[in-house]
């Protein structure tokens, strides 16, 4: 329950910031307020429940990388707890639709991208979007598993889009798993399931895609799944 309590009042403090100041401000200004909320954001969220983040290997990724990085997405306070332990500044890609809703949808809008998946002419413009924020230097989160597990299973099956992204770009991929995360805050218990204790959260990569080609989409899926899939199994 605190989980949730603090989600929306950490949105509702620090939205209004992205929502009236980010486009006046120029790209640094922005970039460095960003960063600034989502620490301050995810402190909010995660420690009031008495958890703790533990990284194991984040110095593996350099905070200068540019890239595409994925992550498994098991409960409701994954949206912070990523950014939070990210050593560089991403940009999470969220689904078009979490804009509909009243106010945290505006402030998804300014401190996320959205993908509009409904037509190939929506995800061509959301895709041009996408280079744009990866041309300015910001990397990008992607759930590969498209929406929260709430499964018995470690990982639901793992969707194409991130990897051929990072094909596309020739970005490498950055992989962080979130061991236990369903000993924190298990959704298949409901929202507000929450239980204290340290989040241990396990660094692997960058896996270069250099050279490869669409055909590689497949390979390139199941290393990154079998990555993740160790570490749930070890110690979820």
């Amino acid at each position: 329950m605190w989980t949730m309590l603090w989600f929306f009042l950490a949105v509702i403090i620090f939205g209004p910031f992205h929502v009236i100041l980010g486009p006046l401000l120029g790209e640094r200004a922005s970039k460095f307020l960003m960063f600034i909320t989502y620490r301050i954001a995810a402190i909010m969220v995660i420690y009031p429940p008495l958890h703790w983040v533990v990284n194991h290997g984040r110095e593996k990724i350099s905070k200068d990388l540019s890239c595409i990085m994925v992550g498994n997405h098991g409960s409701n306070m994954d949206f912070y707890i990523n950014p939070h332990t990210a050593p560089m500044l991403i940009r999470v890609l969220v689904k078009k639709e979490l804009e509909k809703i009243p106010i945290f949808g505006s402030v998804m809008k300014a401190v996320c991208i959205s993908v509009d998946r409904k037509d190939d002419e929506s995800k061509k413009r959301s895709l041009k979007e996408l280079r744009k924020k990866l041309d300015k230097g910001y990397s990008v989160f992607i759930y590969p598993e498209g929406t929260r597990n709430r499964t018995d299973e470690p990982l639901q099956p793992f969707k194409s889009g991130a990897f051929r992204l990072a094909i596309e770009t020739g970005l490498p991929i950055a992989v962080t798993t979130i061991g236990n995360i369903k000993q924190r805050n298990d959704i298949r218990n409901g929202i507000f399931d929450s239980t204290p204790g340290p989040v241990h959260v396990y660094w692997d990569g960058p896996i270069s895609t250099e050279g490869m080609t669409m055909d590689d989409v497949p390979a390139l899926k199941e290393k990154v799944r079998e990555i993740m899939l160790g570490h749930l199994k070890k110690h979820a």
